[in-house]
């Protein structure tokens, strides 16, 4: 039987079965990552493809006897500390005849009394030494493991589904003003080629316009760019779909719609999960409302990003947030100019 092959968003690389459960025990494909493989119509959650429902059964289950060792709730932690409590209750029963005992003699054989004195401090303080062990033991447990990276890993960091998108309506003013951005972002590019090119000696393919952050953008440029993305959207290919592939833009569609933002959002949720991981690195205390708003140009790229949330500007949830989204997602493609969407993640860490 000819071996499956399985592919991984925005990677080329062909994977067997071996490779991607290893991936899975190391921690860097979850439930909700996305795979493909020729069998399957179109992309699916890691989590639901039938192959690997026993290497998450096994994960889990061992996900959870380290959280529970973590916490101190495994069987070996509570058999230390039934241990622990008897050693404690037999020191007390020992004291306790010790003390009634020398009641009982202490008229006819204080000198006997005063003997066992010694041997009894070294009997409560050996006992005192154990006890110190026991907490000693179950502080390390708690220590050398990670249990915020097991929290992750087990899915109880999560980001809530995405509720409350909302296209909103950009007057001619702000979509020339975010046009503008693009077309001297794209000359700055330009520009950084032209220049690598010339230190190699190389002759650039065509000159590039000045990179200024200063410079100015014609009426002529500005309506050239515009035009370009009035053009038909594809229907797709046959070759290995992409993750948006599921819904394309109809022919007259001039922005996208619900549905598609949708569908971009979920086959690009491992991105937010990832920024919101890094970001737990380093601040535990992350969680809460974060809300983005999204410049969509027709071609389906992401034009710009704008976090609309003050207690998240310059972190690194922010600045990964961003990263991703503009270098990596991508939207069906329509015959208008820019579609406006804003986007709340609720992001939680239980």
């Amino acid at each position: 039987m000819e071996e499956k092959i399985y592919f991984l968003p925005d990677d080329n690389h062909e994977y067997s079965q071996e490779e991607i459960s290893a991936l899975i025990f190391d921690g860097k494909l979850v439930k909700r990552s996305l795979i493909w493989e020729k069998s399957l119509p179109d992309w699916i959650y890691l989590g639901d493809h039938g192959d690997f429902k026993e290497v998450f059964d096994l994960y889990d289950k061992e996900a959870e006897e380290k959280i529970k060792k973590a916490l101190g709730e495994d069987e070996e932690t509570l058999q230390k500390r039934e241990m622990k409590k008897m050693f404690e209750d037999v020191s007390e029963e020992k004291i306790k005849t010790s003390v009634e005992w020398s009641y009982v003699v202490k008229w006819a054989a204080l000198g006997i009394l005063i003997l066992l004195i010694p041997a009894i401090y070294f009997l409560v303080t050996n006992l005192a030494q154990k006890g110190a062990f026991f907490e000693h033991d179950d502080e390390q447990n708690i220590e050398t493991i990670n249990i915020s990276d097991l929290k992750y890993r087990s899915g109880i960091i999560r980001i809530d589904e995405i509720k409350g998108i909302e296209i909103q309506k950009v007057g001619k003013k702000e979509e020339d003003r975010i046009l503008e951005e693009v077309i001297l972002q794209m000359r700055k590019e330009d520009a950084v080629k032209e220049e690598k090119t010339a230190k190699k000696g190389e002759t650039p393919t065509r000159k590039t316009a000045s990179a200024s952050l200063f410079d100015k953008v014609s009426d002529e440029e500005l309506k050239a760019f515009r035009s370009s993305f009035m053009k038909k959207a594809g229907a797709g290919s046959t070759a290995k779909p992409t993750a948006t592939e599921s819904t394309f833009a109809k022919t007259g569609q001039v922005e996208l719609t619900q549905k598609q933002i949708s569908e971009a959002i979920k086959s690009n949720y491992s991105t937010i999960r990832h920024c919101y991981e890094r970001a737990l690195k380093t601040d535990v205390g992350v969680r809460g409302r974060m809300e983005v708003t999204l410049h969509i140009l027709g071609n389906g790229k992401v034009a710009k990003v704008v976090n609309n949330t003050p207690r998240f500007k310059g972190t690194e949830m922010e600045r990964c947030v961003n990263e991703m989204i503009t270098s990596r997602w991508t939207f069906p493609s329509f015959e208008g100019t820019l579609t406006t969407v804003t986007i709340p993640f609720v992001l939680s860490a239980q």
